[in-house]
């Protein structure tokens, strides 16, 4: 039986969807209300640096991988990739692309050592569930499966950004039929296969901003726009959000797995009746540059999911 860890947005059923429109928009004002209650020129920091950000410094206990290296031969872009050794018996893996790459911090503090080692396995654009149209150049994929070979891991996480947004393109008849989802699906069956427990993020909501979100508040911050109204265009009715969605969220329930754990991380962030592309108590991006990777203040709205992931996980292997 597959596993979920989700967090429902709230029911639509009590209210009339303009009463839900008037109720959003004045949570979203009143959360505003006293913008000068913080640090202006600190948000404008923050959402300058997370617009920026492309690498960062990975654990001081994760080092070079060189067992990943003999597998694979990949050598280039050494900051996606390393590995850390702990005090327990689980053996951790998390592949993607940067996407993973940005949320592994989050889950090597989680994790607390509780591992006998953690690695890291990522590369940038590239992809394991989705096809990949640049295979031929490059496949990742093809190396993360030798190493999940030769690793055999414990647990597994996979957190990637679907680059050419198949996982959400329209599909007719049953989802059985479907090629996206048949693909993606035999990719699930091989990690299920090969690891005692995967778990697979859901797609992230990629606002459609020019200048991206957090450049988009810093900009509007130094040139003093601070009401409530200049930032209502930075969010997306759940209703809205939920219908843009639907056809990758179908893809994603209907992956099958005795051993799969389906993340469905959007869901942490839409809450209420609109999913906000930035805190409303602070002004901190949850999307940073271009690519509308995770800052870390979208990562602070995941960290409770992931940690009832891990704390599951954790629980279920002292049993055995």
């Amino acid at each position: 039986m597959n596993l979920h860890f989700t967090q429902f947005l709230p029911s639509f059923s009590l209210f009339s969807r303009e009463m839900a429109a008037f109720r959003s928009a004045l949570l979203f004002s009143i959360a505003l209300i006293s913008v000068d209650s913080f640090n202006v020129e600190k948000a404008i920091r923050y959402n300058e640096r997370e617009s920026r950000k492309v690498y960062f410094d990975l654990p001081s206990d994760c080092g070079r991988d060189y067992k990943a290296e003999k597998w694979t031969g990949l050598t280039e872009e050494p900051q996606m990739r390393c590995i850390s050794k702990g005090y327990g018996t689980a053996k951790v893996l998390l592949i993607g692309n940067s996407y993973g790459y940005r949320t592994f911090p989050v889950l090597h503090k989680l994790f607390a050592g509780r591992y006998a080692e953690f690695r890291l396995f990522t590369k940038s654009s590239r992809m394991f569930l989705n096809k990949d149209p640049l295979d031929s150049q490059f496949d990742y994929a093809k190396l993360a499966r030798r190493v999940i070979r030769h690793s055999k891991p414990d647990l597994i996480f996979v957190i990637e950004k679907d680059m050419e947004a198949a996982q959400n393109k329209p599909f007719d008849g049953v989802i059985e039929d479907d090629p996206i989802f048949n693909f993606t699906q035999a990719r699930v069956r091989f990690l299920s296969d090969h690891a005692g427990s995967v778990v697979i993020d859901d797609q992230y909501f990629k606002p459609h901003l020019t200048d991206g979100v957090a450049a988009t508040i810093a900009d509007r911050l130094k040139r003093e726009k601070t009401k409530p109204d200049d930032f209502e265009d930075l969010r997306i009715d759940s209703e809205v959000y939920l219908e843009e969605f639907k056809y990758g969220r179908r893809r994603l329930t209907a992956l099958k797995g005795d051993n799969v754990i389906k993340n469905r991380v959007e869901d942490q962030i839409c809450l209420e009746e609109s999913c906000y592309f930035f805190n409303q108590k602070n002004l901190h991006a949850y999307y940073g540059d271009l690519a509308l990777h995770q800052t870390t203040e979208m990562l602070k709205k995941l960290k409770p999911g992931y940690k009832r992931i891990i704390k599951h996980f954790l629980k279920e292997r002292k049993r055995q």
